[in-house]
């Protein structure tokens, strides 16, 4: 059955009318904030490694120790949220780091910052990384509406794309011009103002049982389930990849930035917000016109332009392609990061969605994996070639992945999509 025009219309409307309801504008503010604060403190806390240190493998590390959390704690997170009040969780954890960046910027004024500092103030973000993930998420889907998910997920992404491009500029432009103290002093501004934000959302976690349920059982059911549902499964076999062999050139933007192109700080911030650029337009359309029954094939569609558009990234010698493959590269990362909770949550129970988000924040946790080997290979081979092969192999995976799971190139009929509230 086709798509009715009033359905349609509906359907594009939906975003607006979503910002229009105060409780999932304020949670989706509270994204709009950390994430602009975690992209700038990317950028400028990656250009300050390389000035101190010259090392591209301990620039790959500092994002390496900002995702390992995800890795080591995102299943757990998955389980444990069903035991607590989630929006109070969040709160603490914004509240936390705002302290964080507070000590983090009266060391560097005193002049006694020191790398196992910086280490510690990431890390603690990555935790909070992977709880938003798990937590944040499924709020903003819940408040939503199944009804109306990838409206909601398309809106999210858009933000978090819209911070990829701002966060990398405005941090190439604070780093500049008053160094990483500037950085430091706003990442604990808007981690405060997040959190505010936060609490006065109207928002109960929702209790499926009396009692409160074991982590480790909660653990088991939500794998039990992800190997019992192909979508799922592939769903999370590309993340896994992506995250592997495709997001790892992230660590490496600022040394091909200086090393190859011969770019300051400022410029290099505006190299690395073209992928968010790109991912912002594609976000905004897939938020207005994604339909349920061709969300596999955004997903795996956009997944692969942009591995490819990597893989050419690598072999850019000047600045304006780079940029050119970079914005590309981020309107095909639009369509696999707003698929790729949306997928999962529309997938899944809703009794099993935060554990199966949770092995989805693990399977993101990969990439400190790939970081690290991009690091390793980098500081042998150059920052270049270093990407060249880790996307190159992902590309070659992104084909098998293709092949084994050709359902997610197919249309979905509209009668076996799932809905479920």
């Amino acid at each position: 059955m086709s798509d009715t025009p009033e359905l349609i219309a509906s359907e594009r409307a939906a975003p607006l009318a979503l910002l229009g309801h105060t409780n999932f504008r304020r949670v989706w503010l509270v994204g709009a904030i950390a994430g602009t604060m975690r992209w700038l403190d990317m950028l400028a806390i990656g250009v300050y490694v390389l000035e101190v240190t010259g090392s591209a493998l301990i620039v790959a590390m500092t994002l390496f120790v900002r995702m390992l959390p995800m890795f080591l704690f995102g299943a757990i997170a998955g389980a444990y949220v069903e035991t607590v009040d989630r929006k109070k969780l969040l709160s603490v954890f914004l509240f936390l780091l705002c302290g964080v960046y507070l000590m983090l910027f009266g060391l560097a004024t005193a002049g006694i910052l020191e790398l196992w500092h910086l280490a510690l103030g990431v890390f603690i973000s990555g935790i909070y990384w992977a709880l938003e993930m798990t937590v944040r998420r499924t709020m903003v889907a819940e408040i939503a509406g199944m009804d109306r998910i990838s409206a909601a997920m398309g809106l999210d992404t858009c933000t978090n794309n819209a911070t990829r491009a701002l966060g990398p500029f405005v941090g190439g432009f604070l780093y500049e011009s008053f160094g990483l103290e500037g950085t430091l002093i706003l990442g604990a501004t808007l981690h405060v103002t997040a959190g505010f934000v936060l609490l006065s959302v109207d928002y109960s976690t929702h209790r499926l049982a009396a009692g409160r349920p074991s982590i480790l059982q909660n653990m088991i059911e939500g794998i039990r389930f992800v190997r019992s549902s192909r979508t799922v499964m592939a769903t999370l076999a590309i993340t896994i990849i992506l995250n592997l062999f495709g997001f790892s050139f992230m660590s490496m933007v600022p040394v091909i930035a200086k090393e190859d192109l011969g770019l300051s700080p400022f410029p290099t911030g505006i190299l690395m917000s073209a992928e968010g650029s790109g991912a912002l337009l594609g976000a905004l359309i897939i938020a207005f016109y994604a339909k349920h029954s061709r969300f596999h094939q955004i997903y795996l569609g956009g997944a692969s332009l942009y591995i490819c558009c990597v893989v050419l990234f690598s072999l850019s010698a000047s600045f304006t392609p780079s940029f050119i493959l970079l914005f590309v590269g981020g309107f095909g990362l639009s369509g696999f990061a707003a698929m790729q909770s949306a997928l999962i949550i529309a997938d899944t129970p809703i009794e099993k969605r935060n554990r199966v988000m949770g092995v989805l924040a693990t399977c993101i946790g990969f990439g400190p994996i790939g970081i690290m080997t991009v690091g390793f290979i980098a500081n042998q081979l150059g920052a270049s070639t270093a990407v060249l092969l880790m996307s190159s192999s992902g590309l070659m995976l992104m084909v098998c992945a293709g092949l084994y799971w050709p359902e997610m190139a197919k249309r979905r009929p509209p009668s076996v999509i799932p809905v479920q509230e």
